[in-house]
């Protein structure tokens, strides 16, 4: 039968285009391959920074053809925390672990820095994939366990229009609640503290 779903677009679509979303997989690297200047967060009046690794995201799926396609992103993967006894610890998902995309939230705006790329995947809980710095070693953000897209101009809307290029989404939102998309976390060790 015919099963009417209704988005905030008001765009309805049947179960068979619902259904028709391509599948995307994501992983997160373990091998660092550049650097980012960060702070603790969310102790932001400490003056100390630090410099942590970044990661790669690799991102698969198929076109519209079925050709297919990958791209990587460069995203910060570990912050420096401030803990509730005061101490600082880098933080972040170190396990392999694999998660399916919960949702976008379109209201979500970054907590650490000023950007104009709002919005976020829910990986798991409060764990999200979200905007991240232009140029990772002149441009501060923190992190406390989210990804955060590197790159610009506007790397987090580059990153999105990607993912609707592979699934064949006509929203973010039809996308994030579509359980289509995947993510993969490979094993890594946190990286020691490190003053810049």
């Amino acid at each position: 039968g015919f099963v009417a779903l209704t988005y905030e677009n008001n765009i309805e679509l049947s179960h068979k285009e619902w259904t028709a979303l391509r599948g995307i997989q994501m992983t997160v690297g373990n091998v660092p391959i550049g650097t980012a200047v960060t702070f603790d967060y969310p102790d932001m009046n400490n003056q100390t920074q630090y410099l942590i690794p970044t990661y790669s995201l690799d991102v698969k799926g198929t076109d519209a053809s079925g050709r297919r396609i990958s791209k990587s992103f460069e995203v910060i993967r570990f912050g420096v925390n401030t803990l509730r006894n005061g101490n600082i610890a880098m933080v972040g998902l170190a396990n392999a672990q694999s998660y399916r995309i919960q949702n976008w939230i379109s209201t979500y705006s970054v907590h650490s820095a000023s950007s104009t790329e709002t919005g976020a995947w829910q990986v798991n809980g409060n764990y999200l994939i979200h905007d991240g710095p232009d140029n990772p070693m002149s441009e501060m953000y923190a992190t406390a366990g989210c990804i955060e897209v590197c790159g610009g101009p506007n790397g987090f809307v580059t990153f999105n229009n990607f993912l609707l290029s592979l699934s064949g989404a006509s929203s973010l939102s039809q996308l994030g609640s579509s359980g289509t998309m995947s993510i993969k976390y490979l094993p890594a060790t946190r990286p020691p503290i490190r003053i810049y």
